[in-house]
């Protein structure tokens, strides 16, 4: 009753849904400089990018550098007819314990009401290894352009307020100062937040407010490309990243933030530079950001805000699909239902119980092999090779491999169970599992329930098709078809949104979703091979498949000088040590064997700053004997149910990096830098805070007093860090061979001072 002519027709829906997935996770051709002012153009924002960060060097904030950018971003302002403000201050976010000076650039673009207002803002301070052109000088470009476009436009209903935020790199404290002490906070009721992980891919809507049913339905009415999913979403709420936006979310503020986040590789890196960000993600970004404020802009702002959530996809990046979540549980229930019941009247006369026997066995059994073989190939795709762990420069091999994988899996499944399970018996068994499943998500994740209802919304549509077809001998055979390709694009949108987040080494999470698609196929499958005599060579040739595949896939080099290894060399120095280390430091502990091996570089235990350690290849070298920050305990006095103690702290000229940490007992409630919070250990964020750790980037010159409360009276030893210019003499030895395929990343080159000190007992009056 489900007889294919040829299982070749299945592949043929699989390559050309992969075809349209792809389309989602590409981006849109860049336009080019003759395109009408009312269209965003990437070659003028690029322009832009290119005369912001000429140089390619890091701007952190505080840095001398980043006040080059801050006028810069000021000119670019100018000249579009925007009268901006800079809004200077040393500031802190307690959330973060992070402290620096910051430089805000705010300009107004006034409505036609003014009521509310319309906030679209980026970071435009830079991490401490690379320039920044993706993370997130792409948005600042992009932002520049569009306040260009927007000063010709005719007068929104509401305000527009194009904010560059500053040190969003050392814990969102630009946006902290923003809504903390700026007035034009008041008056924000939407945020368009645009940043990166990566240099390349679309701009997806990763994250978007509490009650976000009317932003998300006028994303999907005002973005041409729109990219998002709100399996992402929950996802991303469950990671311990932040943006910007966290600091209006948590204020209650809705909004939309969009980033891209392939090539990440080069996040963060000495390589994040204009010649390595893909102009099409740069035009996405644009495009996203001008659609989405021409709609804010004209918007009653009080409306945005409803009561519930909704779920949503995007289909092939062409239009964004979503629901209410109140009735993601009713519309389970309808499709479920009616799935179920058009398989019973389609196998009404040739049912029997017991043939559900056998499948009870065989379903398990292939959605384990799948997973199983994930797992296995995930040590000759992922763990032998050296691999960044999110990224690999040649991904397409390993992914084949997998599909191969997926291909085996389920011809054993056929040559193990086929006179075992009919058709029919895995049909009623796959779909009333898809039902289970969409039951259960509307249950727990609501956002989440368009996994099993576009299947099966699929499978109710083609079953109206064969309501036409009454004498077919297949009566539910287009169902099957349609499901089986709603599948397939659930299978494959969500396999390769994996694919953005994991590396190989992860095979085995990275397949879960193909299992979809093989559940719902294998009932046709099952029909066509029935009076097959099915034997073990299309097996053998597909292992071989799979083994050639892992062999090529060895060979590939897991990191290229387009998608280089993270990898710094630092120096660092414990107080009191004759000896210092010179250190290779790399992402998770991922560095060049063979260039550490070649230079002496052994794995040493090393004083990690933190009041522990951390092993990383390493060479001592004499001390330099680094200048180092000068603790004083000052006065202690009773406070908020425990000891608020006093430290002075004397830094080095040009301190430009100090982190403090404290011991998880000496009961830390909240600290105090020249009486600004910087530092509330009861304040709940995503990533769980081990120690209560303070950091000040380029701290003002002259003492800084540190006020500690605390609930522990006694006596404790903390650790203080301090960074200097790393030596040319002691980097030009190793520079001269450094692998073309490493670049320097995350805190990028620099000299530590680790000093342990003591905070004394409290003393009674």
């Amino acid at each position: 009753m489900l007889r294919l002519r040829h299982p070749i027709s299945l592949l043929l829906i699989c390559a050309l849904v992969l075809l349209g997935v792809l389309r989602s996770y590409s981006t849109p051709a860049p336009l080019d400089a003759g395109a009408p002012d009312v269209v965003f153009s990437a070659d003028r924002a690029e322009a832009i990018l290119r005369e912001l960060l000429p140089e390619k060097q890091p701007h952190v904030a505080g840095s001398p550098y980043n006040s080059v950018i801050r006028n810069r971003v000021v000119a670019q302002l100018e000249a579009s007819g925007y009268a901006p403000e800079i809004q200077s201050r040393f500031h802190c976010n307690p959330l973060y314990g992070t402290c620096s000076p910051v430089d805000n650039i705010v300009a107004v673009k006034p409505g036609a009401v003014g009521k509310h207002a319309v906030l679209l803002t980026a970071h435009f301070d830079s991490g401490w290894a690379g320039p920044g052109a993706a993370d997130d000088g792409a948005a600042v470009a992009a932002i520049l352009e569009i306040a260009r476009m927007a000063a010709d436009f005719p007068p929104f209903d509401n305000d527009v307020i194009f904010l560059f935020s500053d040190s969003e790199e050392n814990g969102l404290i630009g946006a902290d100062a923003f809504a903390e002490h700026h007035p034009l906070f008041g008056r924000v009721k939407a945020v368009i937040n645009l940043e990166a992980r990566g240099v390349s891919g679309p701009s997806g809507m990763f994250e978007t407010g509490d009650g976000n049913r009317s932003i998300v339905r006028m994303l999907s009415k005002n973005v041409e490309r729109p990219v998002a999913n709100s399996l992402v979403y929950e996802l991303y709420k469950r990671m311990p990243n932040d943006t910007d936006y966290t600091v209006y979310k948590r204020k209650g503020v809705m909004g939309v933030n969009f980033a891209f986040a392939q090539g990440v590789a080069l996040y963060h890196s000495a390589l994040d530079d204009a010649d390595h960000l893909d102009p099409g993600s740069l035009q996405h970004h644009g495009d996203n950001a001008w659609g989405m404020l021409k709609a804010l802009g004209e918007r009653d702002l009080g409306t945005i805000y409803h009561a519930e959530d909704a779920g949503y996809i995007d289909l092939f990046g062409t239009r964004l699909s979503h629901y209410p979540v109140s009735i993601a549980g009713g519309l389970a229930l309808v499709l479920g239902v009616w799935v179920m019941l058009a398989i019973a009247l389609a196998f009404r006369k040739e049912f029997r119980y017991r043939q559900l026997r056998w499948g009870v066995l065989a379903i398990p059994f292939l959605l384990a092999a799948i997973v199983l073989g994930g797992y296995v190939l995930s040590w000759p795709l992922g763990r032998w090779p050296d691999l960044h762990p999110l990224e690999h420069p040649m991904p397409w091999v390993g992914r084949l491999t997998l599909f191969l994988m997926l291909l085996l899996v389920i011809y054993t499944t056929l040559k193990v169970f086929t006179g075992k399970v009919s058709a029919c018996a895995w049909m009623i068994l796959a779909w009333a599992l898809v039902f289970v499943l969409g039951m259960i998500l509307a249950s727990k994740l609501p956002t989440t329930t368009h996994i099993a209802l576009l299947p099966m919304a699929m499978f109710a549509l083609g079953s109206l098709i064969d309501l036409f077809r009454k004498k077919s001998p297949a009566p539910v055979l287009m169902a099957s078809v349609f499901g089986f390709a709603g599948a397939a694009f659930v299978s494959f949108h969500h396999f390769f949104m994996l694919d953005v987040v994991m590396n190989f080494d992860k095979s085995h999470f990275k397949v879960i979703p193909l299992g979809l698609a093989a559940l719902v196929a294998m009932p046709m499958l099952l029909a066509y091979v029935k009076d097959r005599d099915l034997d073990w060579q299309p097996a053998r040739w597909l292992a071989v498949a799979v083994l050639v595949g892992c062999l090529v896939h060895l060979f590939l080099p897991g990191y290229t000088a387009e998608r280089p290894r993270g990898m710094t060399l630092m120096y660092s120095e414990v107080e009191g040590e004759s000896s210092g280390h010179l250190v290779l430091e790399s992402l998770v502990g991922r560095p060049d064997r063979d260039f550490a091996e070649s230079h002496d570089f052994t794995d040493t235990e090393l004083n990690d700053g933190r009041l522990g350690s951390v092993r990383r290849p390493a060479r001592e070298v004499t001390a330099l004997d680094l200048p180092g920050v000068t603790v004083t305990a000052g006065d202690t006095v009773p406070a908020e149910g425990g000891w608020r103690r006093s430290l002075r702290l004397d830094l080095p000229p040009d301190t430009r990096f100090v982190q403090l940490t404290f011991p998880a007992d000496s009961g830390l409630q909240k600290a105090w830098v020249n009486d600004i919070l910087a530092l509330d250990t009861s304040l709940e964020r995503k990533q769980v805070r081990k120690l209560p750790i303070l950091r000040l980037v380029y701290p003002p010159q002259g003492p800084l007093v540190v006020d500690l409360l605390t609930t522990n009276d006694g006596a404790f030893t903390a650790a203080a860090v301090s960074w200097h210019e790393l030596p040319a003499v002691l980097t030009v030895p190793f520079m001269g061979n450094w692998p073309d395929e490493a670049r320097p990343v995350i805190y990028g080159p620099r000299a530590e001072k680790i000093q342990p000190f003591e905070v004394p007992a409290v003393t009674s009056p």
